[in-house]
């Protein structure tokens, strides 16, 4: 058994309505101009922090470090498609946040700061985003960046921010499984 884990902090999206709506921005997606790896609605969720392969001896320390985050609940609204690294080269296509990214973007620092005390570096620049695609092929360059740029605003909905988690995440043949370890609770 590997003492190593893969390893994410994240904030899932669990609510149905809003997977549902995810899930109809999917099927929006056009395959005919791309080809498109469409993300599992039970992996749909914001990163805060990818921390990769970590030593479980450190996953105990992460835990007790993050244990001092203190937020109180919010809400966010979730609107729009883009894509990285731009939608005239998409490599990833996401649903973003339109409504207290800046609250998202404050977790994450305090996240980063804590982080810091285990010799873990700032993260780079932070996009509040949730992968729902990822663009294999483009066959038709003009068709897929008029499609993306149709569903820039596309509603989603809100949700409630109340948590985040530490995730496991197993490479397999048939895509990524995730397992929550522990979550941090708002306060």
């Amino acid at each position: 058994m590997s003492s190593m884990s893969r390893i994410f902090l994240s904030i899932d999206i669990e609510d149905e309505t809003l997977l549902s709506r995810i899930a109809n921005i999917q099927s929006e997606l056009d395959r005919q101009s791309a080809k498109i790896k469409l993300v599992e609605r039970e992996n749909i969720h914001f990163t805060l922090r990818f921390l990769g392969d970590t030593p479980h001896t450190k996953i105990e320390m992460i835990r007790e470090e993050l244990s001092l985050v203190q937020f109180r609940p919010f809400t966010i609204r979730i609107e729009g498609i883009g894509a990285f690294p731009s939608t005239s080269r998409p490599r990833v296509i996401w649903v973003g946040v339109t409504e207290n990214a800046d609250r998202l973007t404050k977790l994450k620092l305090e996240i980063d700061d804590l982080l810091g005390n285990l010799s873990y570096p700032r993260d780079k620049k932070f996009h509040a985003h949730a992968t729902i695609a990822r663009v294999r092929a483009v066959r038709d360059r003009s068709q897929t960046m008029k499609n993306i740029e149709s569903l820039v605003r596309a509603p989603v909905g809100t949700m409630s921010v109340e948590c985040f988690r530490m995730t496991k995440s197993t490479l397999t043949s048939s895509g990524p499984v995730y397992e929550t370890l522990w979550e941090v609770p708002s306060s």
